[in-house]
């Protein structure tokens, strides 16, 4: 792995880290309505850069797969949120981190060869993700629907992931992130049309949150995976974010004096020596 690539993995990291952060700003904006902007303010600055900066268009078969994976990132979206709802944080954040596991099973499936470093990076990372969790995680039945539908979320992502390796493989990175955000934030128009979640439900001081996570988490979080799936594929950057936990709690603790969760300080150095043995395998 180039240091350029390692650069841009740890950019990636650093910026979706911040979103749970920023959370915290506007609790009361309905999660499904902020995820809404957050894709559709991601989309239009795509769109206003690339029209500046590249003619590139998709090609036909393309513009079918990124519709596709433009409605499972918007689903992935829907079901983390439903499932924070449904069951608690620990819960709906281990089981919404789930995507690698996903990813190396498809690959199984579609008889693709999955290396053996690849399962050992992959143990360790949620290994250590699980202790992050462990103190506030619980598998009580009441919980159930809630875990189920993280999980759900997981595959979802997961599928996103694997669409995007095909479509990056002749691709920008910036014209596939404009069209796949935009569908995106169509999909959870729907969705907050089916919830009754109203886009609306938000004041002008949320602007410029909705901005950050647009052009912070989104595009240079988001995005910049989509970028780096073409060189180390789904797996090795689903795992990417198995590190946010341990980043978000580092940021809280510089921010707003958080202490450290004892989970975080022991199991944090294990999920990152998880995803740099993905990556680097």
């Amino acid at each position: 792995m180039s240091v350029r690539l390692g650069l841009i993995l740890l950019i990636a990291l650093i910026s979706v880290s911040t979103s749970s952060l920023v959370v915290r700003h506007v609790a009361t904006v309905p999660a499904l309505v902020l995820a809404f902007w957050r894709m559709l303010i991601a989309s239009g600055i795509l769109w206003g850069f690339s029209f500046v900066n590249t003619s590139e268009t998709l090609t036909p078969i393309n513009k079918k797969r990124i519709i596709i994976a433009g409605i499972l990132l918007g689903c992935h979206f829907a079901c983390f949120f439903l499932g924070v709802r449904n069951t608690s944080i620990a819960n709906a954040t281990l089981f919404g981190c789930m995507a690698p596991i996903f990813t190396v099973l498809i690959s199984m499936i579609q008889k693709n060869k999955v290396s053996q470093m690849t399962y050992v990076g992959l143990f360790l990372a949620l290994f250590g993700a699980t202790i992050v969790q462990f103190d506030y995680f619980s598998l009580d039945s009441s919980n159930l629907f809630g875990n189920l539908i993280s999980l759900l979320g997981s595959l979802f992502i997961a599928m996103t992931f694997i669409i995007a390796k095909e479509i990056r493989k002749n691709t920008n990175s910036i014209v596939y992130g404009r069209t796949l955000f935009l569908v995106a934030s169509i999909t959870l128009f729907l969705i907050t049309s089916i919830t009754g979640d109203s886009i609306l439900n938000f004041n002008t001081s949320h602007v410029p949150w909705f901005i950050f996570l647009g052009l912070v988490p989104s595009i240079l979080g988001h995005n910049l995976l989509n970028h780096a799936v073409k060189y180390i594929g789904p797996t090795a950057v689903s795992s990417v974010p198995l590190g946010e936990p341990v980043l978000a709690s580092i940021f809280a603790l510089f921010l707003f004096g958080e202490s450290i969760p004892v989970g975080a300080v022991w199991g944090g150095p294990i999920i990152l020596m998880g995803v740099y043995i993905i990556i680097k395998k």
